[in-house]
């Protein structure tokens, strides 16, 4: 069983734009993600996921440096429909099974990306996510589904709101397929370790070397308390 991780990407985020381009330690946030993601080495691909109008020399540069794949999605194509970039990303590459983690959470924990997906492999599962109902930070969010899945979704959502936020076609319409992985003991949904706002970043910037210890350590509680 293959995984490929699909990292959705764009510069051009209405509340913080160039966001994942910002940049801690010499390293931009997009970097930041790939390097602890690449430290899973049951993944197959990781994949930057991008419109055919954003800035490809930026995201060609990015994926040089640190040798991972880009997709571009086909022109005339809304950089609004993630689902179909998705679909045609998973399609080009004969993805298997799709790890979705948005750029913008550059310290999620590896471990507990890679027990999921091990869980996953495990249980034989189509569909496998951590935040129904949400008990890890904002930042830690991971889905898990199969490409037969994403086809499904593919031909079936229709409404924008569906298009631009892949999988929530799937817990409106086939919620019973949808597999919840318990991460912690305790509940984590207070916190923020995702990038939307400047005052996010800031926290990044204070907290760079606790954060990066966060994203991984095999059990990241006591850290994750420090900042409650």
């Amino acid at each position: 069983m293959k995984f490929d991780i699909i990292l959705q990407c764009r510069t051009k985020s209405k509340r913080l734009p160039n966001k994942i381009f910002y940049k801690i330690g010499g390293y931009t946030i997009l970097e930041i993600l790939i390097s602890n993601l690449k430290k899973i080495k049951i993944v197959n691909k990781i994949i930057l996921a991008v419109s055919f109008n954003d800035d490809l020399k930026k995201f060609k540069k990015v994926a040089r440096k640190n040798n991972v794949d880009l997709f571009v999605n086909k022109e005339g194509i809304s950089e609004n429909n993630v689902l179909a970039r998705f679909y045609n990303c998973s399609k080009k590459y004969k993805s298997e099974n799709i790890v979705r983690i948005t750029p913008d959470c550059p310290f999620i924990n590896v471990h507990m990306v890679e027990k999921m997906m091990i869980f996953y492999k495990k249980n034989k599962l189509n569909f496998l996510t951590n935040n129904k109902p949400r008990t890890v930070p904002h930042g830690f969010d991971c889905e898990i589904f199969s490409a037969e899945i994403l086809s499904n979704i593919y031909r079936n959502a229709k409404k924008s709101d569906h298009l631009e936020h892949v999988t929530k076609w799937i817990y409106k319409k086939n919620l019973n397929l949808v597999k919840n992985y318990t991460v912690y003991n305790k509940n984590y949904s207070k916190l923020r370790i995702t990038l939307d706002y400047l005052k996010d970043y800031n926290f990044f910037v204070k907290n760079f070397f606790l954060l990066k210890k966060i994203s991984i350590l095999k059990n990241p509680q006591n850290l994750l308390n420090n900042l409650l």
